[in-house]
């Protein structure tokens, strides 16, 4: 036709080619493929140029537009192409090619014409990429006409419904796909008709299902929830509802079928209860979609209650279970509760009994069902105020109680639980601090009954029940407690403490002391008073008993009551824990508790942490209120804890003196927890204390500080460790006109104390604590909010810190890197405010003192440490990018490189690799090449630190510079293979050459050493490995799709991660597979369905081991076999994991024949078993040559198989000869006596004896090496013996079997001892005898004795029968 075109119009060739540059961009496309040789594309081709000619007959401008218009006139007149299912796919591509280049208001005009043709074609479904193709044109098609604002009609959907139930996967998928994507359009759209029709057709594949068809995927319900799931969540509310009352009927014909348990996680995740059953006033919380869920879950509520379910199926059961507790949880949210009708509020209880019907069954699943959906519905009700639900629900649990249910008690206690943990919801948001009480007393009663199971439960519980479901138990008291407070928990569960006989055996259950340890964990929003008046007399009483018991000799009695007493003032901290009363409780009797507590806290040393922690609870709820609960309270707690900062605060202070010395003589593991909690404890309430009050005590501490360390302490407690750590402690909170004065004490201790300070422990310690008092120097709310005057002020430190840093301590480094760290911060916002050059030029000169310090602990053995100059060097580096300083800082970090040692070097390095993965985008790129260029050539150093760290370089370098500057740099970079440190860094490498391989494949190829061509052959198959098919997929796109670069548009890792991926040589081969998925630039082209086989196993492991065999063929060694005895074993294990074919050298394999598929093995026989298995037939021929010669066969030269005539004749001649050598061995005189092979089986069974010894002694308990190599050799001497051989002094040792540690394995492991141990023989073989005597005697006594009570017996009632 083009031939008809030219002559047409004169021969004027130009003039088509003109016509040719005016194509839309999508005819370019598919011709560039066509010449690619893309069969689809070539066969669209051809119409595209019939088209062409027509457009150019015409002629009319060859746009987008007109081809369509083309193709579907084409399409409309395909009757001669029905036939011919590759033309009909070639037009339809370019049909729907031109769809979405074309217009859209020009589709839409043509959409019946379209859908017609499409049908027509479709009608005729035996090709599946004509109906692939078909369906695609049809989504298209509908695309276009939503954009323009058309609305198409049911014609569209109609033939999509048709191929939903197609047997062929990738046709339904395709289906599938469609019709989503056209609903989702419509619904989009507001396309009622379409969306009608669409609703209608998955009704009726709802109504459809049978249980007499059998399989899911035959079901058409499942064709329908394939599609509901994928369209649920934008579904309007009538057609969710349409649909959802659709979904109840399916058990009435399908039963508990897989499809109605879709169907139930589909309600389930529709109604979303997790995330719309929030209280009123959450901002996440869409009111409009609740509104939607509210009147669904009322509408399909009574249906689900209305169903009979039996205990068949068990995820059928859970996932019902779910559900009904989704739509109760959106019923009791408060818009739902205020809108919905009465009859809800007797569904919702009806719903929570049937679903604890299923806490008497006995399976796991169920159980965990029933009770997920309980503690859902109990959330929900506790987040909406739902009250009336949470009250019924207490009644309704206490049949979960029963004695006939104690099976499932586990999974009933969380249920309980819940309960009381939604009670404590409500009661902290919805109730005011005036009607707690009450409201708290009405809940009570309610839930009384409920709480006296649980107490009886407790009462009655033993050892093996409580490790069966004891936590939950504990939980659920503990919830308890939470919700109703302890005094009423108390009042049902009495404490009987002093009552019960403490060396009873049964005393927790009598005395109820284990409801010391829920309440220390479940005191919340309770009375303070409480305890001052029930567990103060308390603590008092067991004080009483215990000094008794020690008065009477009875020590162990007198630690028992010690414990108890320490129980009860653990309980102490959990009741300052937003307590309703703490003003009145404090304060009451003229503050008589805060002095008892003042007391303690000074007089009382095993009792003092308890005060301590109580008031930091106390003062960091005052603070900040983590309720609206205790918000409303926040005003008075913080007026009474500021009146008692006055007489606590202090006392505080010289508690923490007085102890300090005692707590630093304890074991880490003790003091450090004990310091940590005085000096949280000081801050808090230095927090809420006045701050007038705070810089009073500030100062004084501060002078009597600088007195102890000139060496003239005010008193016998004051060390300068303890008041420097005070001191610095408090500085967070001081007013901003006493930190001049902080910053006056602690700048010239940085430098250490006075030279009168003998203890260097102590003064590393002080100079810790002067550090820190920078640090919150630096870190105060005034000096973050300063203007540049203050910041200038502020950075006056660096002349300080820069003169500290020969003295500064290695316990101090963190501290003074974390101070350097928020120094920059404030340096880098002065140079925001500023933005002038004498700014920079002081910022320049401040980083030339610094860095060096910075890069020195990059490498430091301190994990500390080595964070906090990291993160100096993050500011420091940005900030100067920021300030145009590029060249500057590069020099500045640069300079390491000269170092002399090869720390300096590795840490320089080690800066500039994170610059350049953090700021490359900052770096331009001429200082970029000459920086990468100075890196590289310490690839040449010999130092393997220097090595690795300019390797780390190179793996930033390939993957932050792009490909065209990459590219002059690999032959440095090649130079990695020629340190001999190589083999300490394999996975490193490794990682560059996988991305070298992906980045710039020719070029590496080219630049690679051939003497480690083997690890680019085997990086390129790992490359190509991971595009090949892993499995039959759901083929979403056409076969036009060519491989195309995807760049990688995901936020870039941070540093820790991209240098975690290879922090050890152990890890390095997954982390760098993570990274060959992460960071992969091209993709294969989409291969056919039928390529998917290629994913087996067997299949792989073939083309792996094909692979292997090319590569080992080339010539060059990359994959070929190494030379040397240790790669051979190497070798053999790894051909174990592979497919093997064996083969017969003398007869060739015959993939025709039946035993063919036994010659293709998965797994390469050892050495042993390939010779045992080379015997074939029954005759044990070696091979199949012999079997094939004794059958009288053989192969000729040619490959024929032909008949040997004389075989037979051979064979019995041969077997007569074996024969009658068996028969004559040993009975000839000539022949000689088989005497080699007898000492050949001695030698084999005493191999095999020792083996089996020495196995033996392994199994048992701990081995005894050396008593036997060092015995002497004179009959009945002793001790060891030196040999003249050995160059080892004779020695014996037990080596210990960890295994035979436990206590079982007791008699085992001191049996081992007693060839060593044999001087106490006799004396424990004594005390066996003395023991074994002793119980004889003490039987026999106890025989004697009731024999005389007997006899007394007797002789009493024959008296009384007298």
């Amino acid at each position: 036709k083009s031939v008809v075109v030219s002559h047409r119009f004169g021969g004027r060739h130009s003039f088509g080619v003109h016509i040719m540059e005016k194509d839309p961009q999508f005819v370019k496309e598919i011709e560039a493929k066509a010449a690619a040789g893309d069969e689809v594309c070539r066969a669209a081709s051809l119409y595209l140029q019939a088209i062409r000619s027509v457009i150019c007959a015409n002629l009319a401008t060859p746009s987008a537009t007109a081809y369509f218009a083309a193709t579907v006139a084409t399409l409309q007149k395909q009757g001669d192409l029905k036939d011919n299912g590759s033309n009909l796919a070639a037009l339809l591509f370019v049909l729907r090619k031109s769809i979405h280049a074309a217009s859209a208001a020009a589709v839409s005009s043509r959409l019946n014409d379209v859908a017609t043709a499409v049908t027509a074609v479709l009608r005729n479904p035996e090709d599946e990429v004509v109906v692939r193709q078909g369906l695609g044109t049809m989504m298209a098609a509908a695309d276009a006409v939503y954009g323009a604002g058309g609305r198409p009609n049911r014609k569209i959907l109609k033939p999509i419904f048709t191929f939903l139930g197609d047997q062929r996967l990738v046709v339904k998928h395709q289906a599938e796909l469609t019709a989503t994507t056209v609903l989702k359009r419509a619904i989009a759209a507001e396309d009622s008709q379409t969306l009608e029709f669409g609703v209608l057709h998955l009704n009726q594949l709802l109504a459809a299902g049978r249980s007499s068809k059998k399989g899911s995927e035959e079901v058409p319900a499942k064709q329908a929830m394939t599609l509901i799931k994928a369209l649920g969540p934008s579904l309007p509310k009538l057609a969710l509802i349409s649909i959802c009352e659709e979904l109840l009927r399916l058990p009435s014909h399908l039963g508990q079928h897989p499809v109605c348990i879709e169907a139930w996680d589909f309600i389930f995740d529709i109604v979303n209860a997790k995330h719309y059953c929030g209280i009123d006033g959450d901002e996440s919380v869409d009111v409009s979609a609740l509104e939607t869920r509210c009147e669904l879950a009322v509408k399909l509520l009574p249906g689900l209650l209305a169903m009979q379910v039996s205990v068949l199926n068990a995820v059928y059961v859970k996932t019902y279970s779910l559900a009904v507790a989704s739509l109760v949880a959106v019923l009791s949210t408060e818009k739902a509760i205020a809108a919905a009708p009465k009859a809800v509020v007797g569904q919702k209880v009806q719903a929570i009994k049937k679903i604890q019907t299923f806490f008497s069954e006995r399976d796991p699943s169920v159980l965990r069902g029933a009770r997920d959906a309980c503690v859902l519905v109990s959330r929900s009700a506790g987040l909406g105020g739902d009250i009336a639900l949470l009250d019924e629900m207490s009644g309704l649990c206490q049949s979960l109680l029963s004695f006939e249910s104690k099976g499932s008690w586990k999974f009933a206690f969380p249920v309980i639980a819940e309960v009381f943990k939604a009670i404590s919801t409500v009661r902290a948001a919805r109730v005011g601090v005036d009607h707690v009480s009450q409201w708290s007393d009405v809940r009570f009663e309610k839930c009384k009954p409920l709480l006296e199971l649980l107490v009886s439960a407790r009462d009655n519980a033993r050892g093996g029940e409580m490790n069966h479901f004891g936590e939950q138990m504990t939980e659920a008291i503990g919830a308890a407690v939470t919700a109703l407070g302890p005094e009423r928990v108390l009042s049902v569960a009495e404490l009987k403490v002093l009552e019960a006989p403490l060396n009873d055996p049964t005393y927790e259950q009598q005395s109820r002391s284990w409801l010391l340890l829920v309440l220390k964990d479940s005191c919340r929003f309770s009375s303070l008073t409480y305890f001052t008046t029930k567990f103060m007399p308390l603590a008092s009483a067991l004080r009483a008993k215990a000094a008794e018991a020690e008065a009477a000799g009875q020590g162990i009695m007198g630690k028992r009551y010690v414990t108890l007493l320490e129980q009860v003032w653990e309980l102490l901290p959990a009741f300052f824990d937003e307590p309703l009363d703490l003003n009145a409780a404090l304060l009451a009797n003229g503050g008589k508790f805060a002095k008892q507590l003042v007391s303690v806290l000074a007089n009382e040393p095993d009792l003092r942490d308890y005060v301590w922690a109580g008031f930091k609870r106390a003062c960091d709820v005052a603070f900040e209120p983590p309720s609206q609960f205790s918000k409303s309270l926040q005003e008075s707690n913080s007026t009474c804890l500021q009146t008692l900062a006055n007489r606590v605060l202090p006392e505080m202070f010289n508690t923490y003196l007085k102890t300090h010395a005692e707590v630093m003589e304890m074991d880490m593991s003790r003091g450090a927890p004990k310091r940590r909690l005085y000096l949280e404890a000081v801050q808090s309430y230095v927090r809420v204390a006045p701050q007038d009050l705070v810089g009073n005590i500030f100062k004084k501490m501060v002078a009597r500080m600088l007195k102890a360390i000139s060496g003239e302490p005010e008193g016998p407690n004051d060390g300068p460790l303890p008041l420097a750590e005070l001191s610095s402690a408090v500085v967070t909170h001081l007013a901003p006109e006493h930190l001049e004065l902080a910053l006056k004490v602690f700048s010239p201790m940085l430098t250490g104390t006075s030279a009168n300070q003998d203890d260097k422990i102590v003064a590393n310690a002080v100079q810790k604590a002067a550090y820190r008092g920078v640090l919150h120097v630096l870190k105060h709310p005034s000096v973050q909010n300063a203007g540049p005057e203050d910041h200038a002020r502020i950075l006056s430190l660096w002349e300080t810190m820069q003169a500290s840093r020969q003295t500064c301590a290695p316990a101090t480094l963190k501290v003074r890197l974390s101070c350097m760290s928020v120094m920059l911060k404030l340096t880098q916002a002065h140079l925001l405010v500023k933005k002038d050059q004498a700014a920079k030029q002081d910022y320049l000169k401040c980083l030339s003192n610094v860095l060096p310090e910075i890069l020195f602990h990059l490498r430091d053995p301190s994990t500390g440490v080595r964070d906090a100059a990291r993160e100096c060097l993050s500011i420091a580096t940005g900030t100067a990018l920021d300030q145009e300083l590029q060249s500057e800082i590069v020099t500045l970090i640069s300079a390491g490189l000269a170092g002399l040692t090869r720390h300096s070097k590795s840490a320089a390095v080690d800066a500039l690799s994170r610059m350049m993965y953090e700021h490359s985008a900052k770096i331009n790129s001429d200082l970029q090449d000459r920086l990468i260029g100075v890196v590289l050539l310490l690839l040449q150093d010999t130092d393997a630190q220097v090595w690795r760290a300019v390797l780390k370089f190179c793996k930033v370098v390939v993957f932050v510079v792009p490909k065209l500057r990459l590219v002059k740099f690999l032959p440095q970079i090649m130079t990695m293979f020629n340190s001999r440190h190589v083999s300490s860094a394999k996975m490193l490498i490794r990682a560059i050459v996988e991305r070298l391989v992906k980045v710039a494949p020719e070029e590496v190829a080219e630049a690679f050493p051939k003497q480690h061509a083997a690890l680019l052959h085997y990086v390129q198959r790992q490359v190509s490995r991971q595009h090949r098919p892993k499995g039959i997929k759901e083929v979403k796109q056409d076969e036009d799709q060519e491989m195309e670069n995807e760049e990688d548009n995901q936020p870039k890792e941070s540093w820790e991660e991209f240098q975690g991926k290879e922090s050890g040589e152990g890890a390095g081969e997954a982390a760098s597979g993570a990274a060959a998925t992460s960071n992969r630039k091209r993709t294969r082209a989409a291969e056919p369905p039928t390529s998917a086989i290629m994913a087996h196993d067997a299949v792989q492991a073939l083309l792996d081991a094909w692979e292997a065999e090319s590569d080992g063929s080339d010539g060059e060694g990359g994959g070929g076999r190494r030379r040397g005895g240790k790669s051979k074993r190497k070798r053999d294990g790894n051909e174990t994991s592979g497919t093997w074919i064996h083969e017969d050298q003398d007869v060739p394999l015959d993939f025709m024949s039946a035993d063919a598929a036994h010659s293709v093995l998965t797994v390469r026989p050892n050495a042993a078993k390939r010779r045992r298995g080379q015997e074939v037939g029954p005759a044990g021929a070696t091979s199949r040559a012999e079997a094939l010669r004794r059958s009288g066969l053989r192969f000729a030269e040619d490959g024929r198989l032909v008949i040997d005539e004389d075989a037979e004749e051979k064979t019995a001649q041969r077997e007569a000869e074996e024969s009658k050598q068996q028969l004559n061995l040993g009975s000839d005189g000539s022949e000689k006596k088989p005497k080699a092979l007898s000492k050949l089986a001695a030698l084999r069974k005493t191999r095999m004896e020792a083996r089996a010894k020495a196995k033996a002694a392994k199994r048992g308990a701990h081995h005894i090496k050396g008593l036997d190599v060092f015995k002497p050799g004179k009959k009945g001497a002793s001790g060891d013996a030196l040999r003249d051989t050995s160059n080892l002094k004779p020695y014996a040792y037990v080596r210990l079997n960890p295994k035979v540690s436990k206590e079982k394995f007791k008699t085992k492991a001191t049996a081992s001892f007693a060839k060593i141990v044999r001087g106490t023989k006799a004396g424990v073989a004594k005390g066996f005898k003395a023991k074994a005597r002793e119980t004889k005697l003490k039987k026999a006594k106890e025989m004697k004795d009731k024999r005389r009570k007997t006899a007394s017996k007797l002789r009493a009632s024959t008296r009384a029968r007298r």
